[in-house]
């Protein structure tokens, strides 16, 4: 028996071929028990793929400036032992003027320098941080001081230029390190993580010219 459709059905048969029983079809020829698994293989698909796009942009937003930097590497003094971590995609060092130190630039205008030196004037650490803070140029402004057992700390801003140092005294006060760091001020939503990361790094150590600290 040859099967007549409707004419609103015949593009759905030619396509589809004819419906099984019970099947309900469309106005305009496509059979929904036929095309339904597919539709949600589709949508699960594209579900997913949003699912995966999200917490891809999630981990994005929520990655630390210090953490967005991909290489980190350790400088350490090898006279003094003075060893510090930096984001070595970002700053360059330079050649040292001496053993006592070296210094560090970035494209950015941001820089920092590592140093240490010997304690010829047998100072205490109050005595080291009156000296950081004498003669100062007189357009910086200190807007933070921190000191501990062994260390002060001065944070502060010289026109467009935000600066970080931290003086260590170690070696049963033998050795004082330095580490002085540098940017401009409309950065500091990314140099302040970095700066963060670097002082907590900031360590004296074994060097040729010093035991253990």
């Amino acid at each position: 028996m040859r099967l007549v459709f409707p004419p609103s059905e015949a593009a759905a048969v030619a396509l589809n071929g004819p419906m099984e029983p019970g099947t309900v079809g469309l106005r305009g020829g496509f059979a929904i028990g036929r095309m339904a698994p597919m539709i949600l293989r589709h949508c699960f698909t594209f579900a997913l793929g949003l699912l995966v796009l999200g917490l891809a942009l999630a981990g994005a937003a929520t990655l630390s400036p210090a953490a967005a930097q991909k290489v980190w590497k350790t400088y350490k003094n090898e006279q003094f032992g003075t060893s510090v971590e930096y984001p070595s995609d970002k700053f360059i060092p330079q050649p040292p003027a001496n053993d006592e130190g070296l210094r560090f630039i970035a494209v950015d205008g941001a820089e920092f320098t590592v140093s240490a030196i010997n304690n010829v004037l047998d100072q205490n650490l109050a005595a080291i941080e009156a000296a950081a803070l004498k003669d100062r140029p007189l357009d910086e402004r200190i807007i933070h001081r921190d000191r501990g057992p062994n260390w002060i700390v001065l944070t502060g801003t010289k026109a467009d230029i935000r600066f970080y140092e931290r003086h260590l005294l170690s070696h049963r006060g033998k050795i004082i390190n330095d580490l002085e760091i540098m940017y401009p001020a409309r950065l500091h939503s990314l140099y302040g993580p970095i700066v963060t990361r670097m002082s907590k790094s900031f360590r004296a150590g074994a060097g040729a010219n010093t035991g253990p600290p």
